[in-house]
């Protein structure tokens, strides 16, 4: 073997090292994504139970559209394409599964999310 073809060999060699940790990288950023939003559901799951207080708004959680959301369906597919029809009609508008649609379609944290969910509701609201 000449000095070149050892030379091309290491070449190749050193590049395919550079495309693995280029492929490592990538998929570590989607496990750190995943992550972040299971612990975002973990939390949200925690914090959502506020049964001691009697003047809790979990009511409100539940139904803030007053039994009208599917008339509003419409309004929430355009804001949040990457939602399907069927998923927003199986949340019946219930605002934590709502926040938790956006968050995971829209790799947002939980905050963010809420904070969409929150001022979609508020536009809405009749």
């Amino acid at each position: 073997m000449n000095k070149f073809s050892e030379q091309n060999k290491a070449t190749a060699s050193t590049q395919d090292k550079k495309n693995i940790n280029k492929a490592t990288t990538n998929n570590t950023d989607s496990d750190k994504i995943a992550q972040a939003v299971a612990a975002d559901k973990a939390k949200l799951a925690a914090g959502t139970s506020k049964s001691d207080n009697p003047k809790n708004t979990d009511m409100a959680k539940k139904d803030p559209f007053n039994g009208k959301w599917k008339s509003q369906i419409q309004a929430a597919k355009h804001n949040w394409s990457k939602i399907t029809e069927s998923e927003l009609l199986k949340s019946e508008g219930n605002e934590v599964s709502l926040t938790e649609l956006v968050q995971q379609r829209y790799a947002l944290s939980r905050d963010v999310a809420n904070q969409q969910v929150q001022s979609f509701i508020t536009k809405c609201h009749c």
